[in-house]
């Protein structure tokens, strides 16, 4: 427990797709961030952190991206949200090639929110959408070909996915307060309950896996300024690893073990922060995207080293 400040509100709106300029030039470990940037349709942005936090924009005009993964290619995968006047929203799924094209890779019923996003070792890409009623969270599982199917659902508001090393998926559910594990056949159980998060408000956001299988936890309790990292071992023994952060969400460990936090304050730019294994932070990059409700960055991917 290092403490460190700053964090951002959950609103949810989503959808159609707006394609802006996207460069490719990005090397293996270069981190990708996720920015809503100012609510509503259109403003949203991709933005590329070389390893030292040489910042450039990968993609602009995007409809609320909320979810960032690479498949074994080098393809970048983006959850985008378009939402119309009458709340009724339409998730798309970008497909960006390493040289820089893009294209719809696959869409998902309306009146659902996409969030998160993780790529299992065959290249399957799996998709938190949350129904509007914000009483359940479908997962699909879409094949290398863009074929769609329901994997399975959590019972609350869904967050964060992620894949251990046997590709077990696990799904963050906010409403519940518990961590989801899926098994490759799609059979679920609980593998943290809701008395890991003793705050009644605290819920579970992002998750991470480490080298050596723990599982890192970003929680977000209203007003955003007790938030922390949570780590659980394999066998779900639970440890803090940072605390006082405003409002943490996304979480991605790098090749040397470094782990990146994406923080949204409600009143400030998002910052990015880098902890090294023992805990220690320091701010990778700040100020990015608007102090306004979800308009910093919240997720995360690496480039992957090219086959």
């Amino acid at each position: 427990m290092r403490a460190i400040a700053k964090v951002t509100c959950a609103v949810f709106q989503v959808v159609i797709l707006a394609i802006g300029a996207v460069t490719a030039n990005s090397e293996p470990g270069d981190l990708f961030a996720s920015i809503d940037g100012d609510p509503g349709n259109g403003v949203g942005s991709i933005y590329k952190y070389t390893p030292h936090g040489l910042q450039s924009t990968v993609a602009t005009g995007l409809f609320r991206p909320r979810g960032l993964a690479f498949d074994s290619a080098g393809n970048l995968f983006v959850a985008t949200n378009f939402c119309d006047a009458t709340r009724w929203c339409h998730p798309t799924i970008l497909k960006i090639t390493p040289d820089g094209v893009q294209s719809t890779f696959a869409t998902i019923p309306d009146s659902f929110f996409a969030q998160g996003l993780a790529i299992d070792r065959s290249d399957n890409l799996f998709l938190m959408a949350i129904a509007w009623s914000n009483d359940v969270s479908i997962i699909y599982k879409l094949t290398p070909q863009g074929a769609r199917g329901s994997f399975g659902f959590v019972p609350g508001h869904g967050m964060g996915l992620a894949f251990d090393s046997t590709d077990n998926l696990f799904a963050a559910d906010a409403t519940s307060q518990c961590i989801y594990k899926f098994t490759p056949d799609g059979t679920r159980s609980v593998f943290i309950g809701h008395e890991a998060f003793t705050n009644p408000e605290t819920s579970p956001i992002g998750l991470a896996f480490d080298r050596f299988g723990n599982l890192f936890v970003s929680t977000a309790v209203f007003p955003y300024n007790g938030d922390g990292i949570l780590r659980f071992s394999p066998q779900g023994v639970k440890n803090k690893f940072a605390s006082g952060l405003p409002n943490p969400r996304g979480l991605i460990f790098d090749s040397s073990g470094k782990l990146f936090v994406a923080q949204i304050p409600p009143s400030a730019g998002g910052d990015i922060l880098k902890f090294t294994r023992k805990g220690v932070p320091t701010v990778f990059a700040s100020e990015i995207g608007v102090p306004q409700e979800n308009g910093g960055p919240e997720y995360f991917a690496i480039q992957p080293a090219r086959r």
